[in-house]
């Protein structure tokens, strides 16, 4: 679902994942773990910077890419283990200076865990249809590396 608010654009990401709520949790807040998905595709190289996992607490992730780096930033605003995540969204040397929203909910399912991402604010249609692709990627790629981890069942 994709919508258009007062506040900007937002997307909904449902997606199963074929792992328990714990090891997908875990690899939205452990930087050894980001590293091996938190990017649209393989192309990338990701180093975690900062990872502060308190409410409160910042992160900042870069993507490494042929064509340079990519750094997103942001704050941790919710963190309810192992059901709910919610923090701020921003992209380091940004035109548009967007301040966004991302919340990912996960619960129990059949075989691993119903994951849902909501990101809300985004500045613009292009926008959303860009963090829709690389969402969709980062995900594909959080499934992959959490069906290849022992224990992930």
């Amino acid at each position: 679902m994709n919508a258009q608010t007062n506040e900007g654009f937002s997307l909904t990401i449902n997606r199963h994942i074929p792992a328990n709520r714990n090891a997908v949790f875990g690899a939205w807040t452990r930087a050894e773990l980001l590293t091996r998905w938190f990017s649209p595709s393989a192309d990338f190289r990701v180093v975690v910077l900062e990872l502060d996992l308190r409410v409160g607490g910042r992160y900042r992730i870069e993507m490494h890419e042929a064509d340079g780096i990519h750094t997103v930033y942001g704050e941790y605003i919710e963190i309810s283990r192992p059901d709910r995540l919610v923090f701020t969204w921003a992209w380091e040397h940004s035109d548009d200076g967007a301040q966004m929203l991302v919340t990912v909910e996960l619960t129990e399912d059949p075989d691993g865990t119903a994951l849902t991402l909501l990101h809300e604010k985004l500045p613009s249609e292009t926008s959303r249809d860009l963090h829709n692709e690389g969402w969709d990627g980062c995900l594909s790629r959080l499934a992959t590396a959490l069906e290849s981890q022992p224990g992930s069942e």
